[in-house]
């Protein structure tokens, strides 16, 4: 996603990362390799459950989110979703870019 920042933001769009992760990996993480946008820890999984991509248990994880994106309106309405299998999976920057260009 850092790759795609400027190309996101260039459409008046903004990026947010939520992370199932302990806070003190985050930050850690963080210190190492800083994001030029927010990134919020959903420790208890309510951010996860509420968009559906809690998984309790899979072939690659143990108590995380599937990895996935959301592009939503103004109106906070889901115009896009993206939501992986395993853990590797993101939605190509270019469909995240043609989702913004029909919110235009």
């Amino acid at each position: 996603m850092r790759e795609g920042q400027r190309g996101i933001a260039g459409r008046g769009a903004r990026l947010a990362l939520i992370l199932c992760q302990n806070p003190e990996t985050v930050r850690l993480f963080l210190e190492r390799v800083p994001l030029p946008f927010p990134v919020a820890v959903d420790v208890d999984r309510t951010t996860a459950r509420a968009y559906g991509v809690y998984q309790r248990l899979g072939f690659d994880a143990l108590n995380i989110a599937r990895p996935a994106t959301f592009v939503i309106d103004a109106a906070g309405i889901i115009r896009a979703a993206f939501v992986g299998r395993r853990q590797w999976q993101a939605m190509p920057l270019a469909e995240i870019e043609a989702s913004l260009a029909r919110l235009a």
